[in-house]
């Protein structure tokens, strides 16, 4: 494979499933070695990373829990080690367990704001680091629309990723010179496992809800991919600190 990030590595944090596999074959057919990491879900790690050699793009595999730093640390250096530098990042990892507001403990408050944003931030200060070094790189964190608009039973989540997209700003800030550029994609009407089950509680059928998107469809995992490699490609390197929808238009309406 070539393309727009032929050499690049790429981590994808959470790139087993749904948007974090769609996001791990968009980077790949455009050139990069993607590390697909996984907290749980080896085997479908390994699908993905099957599925991107079948199509002639490089990639493995890597174990770590993002709501814990030691793993992240460890992640990170051993990326580092096998390959030398980081030149992409995409905070993908994400929980979102569904509570009604007076039911969510402070367990799952603890645990989703571990993962969604204190793993964002630091996989961005390790990663950060290297790219430090190196002169550059490129960091994207998958972020929702959600944190705009509110979820009755997401109250958690929401606030994980509204941190999220703050994130995004301070950092565009504060790394803008050692050269790493940083957005986020604000994400909607995907069919991940959130989605699916957030629509299953409401009741919902499967896609009726895409008809009244202005896109007239749902979205893809592919979708989110592809402005995925725009973002960490030359194409945007005027570009930072910015919150893309990726939407079909969600949050317009």
């Amino acid at each position: 494979m070539s393309g727009k990030l032929q050499g690049q590595i790429a981590i994808v944090t959470g790139g087993s499933r749904g948007i974090g596999r769609g996001i791990c074959g968009e980077l790949a057919d455009a050139g990069a070695t993607v590390i697909v990491n996984y907290t749980s879900h080896e085997a479908a790690a390994q699908e993905v990373v099957a599925e991107i050699k079948r199509r002639g793009g490089q990639a493995e595999a890597i174990v770590a829990d993002i709501g814990k730093k030691a793993d992240i640390d460890r992640m990170v250096s051993d990326v580092k080690s096998r390959y030398g530098r980081i030149d992409i990042l995409v905070n993908n990892a994400g929980i979102c367990p569904f509570r009604d507001f007076f039911d969510i403990e402070e367990e799952t408050w603890n645990r989703t704001i571990a993962v969604n944003l204190a793993g964002a931030f630091f996989c961005s200060q390790a990663a950060g680091a290297v790219m430090r070094e190196q002169g550059g790189g490129a960091i994207v964190h998958i972020s929702t629309v959600t944190a705009m608009r509110g979820g009755p039973e997401q109250v958690h989540y929401a606030a994980s990723k509204g941190g999220m997209n703050s994130l995004t700003s301070s950092m565009a800030n504060a790394l803008g010179k050692y050269g790493i550029r940083v957005n986020a994609i604000l994400c909607g009407g995907v069919a991940t496992d959130i989605n699916l089950e957030q629509r299953k509680q409401a009741g919902a059928k499967s896609d009726e809800w895409a008809s009244y998107l202005p896109a007239r469809r749902g979205g893809r995992p592919s979708d989110l991919g592809k402005a995925i490699v725009y973002l960490t490609s030359p194409d945007a390197e005027w570009v930072t600190g910015a919150l893309l929808a990726v939407d079909g238009g969600a949050l317009i309406m």
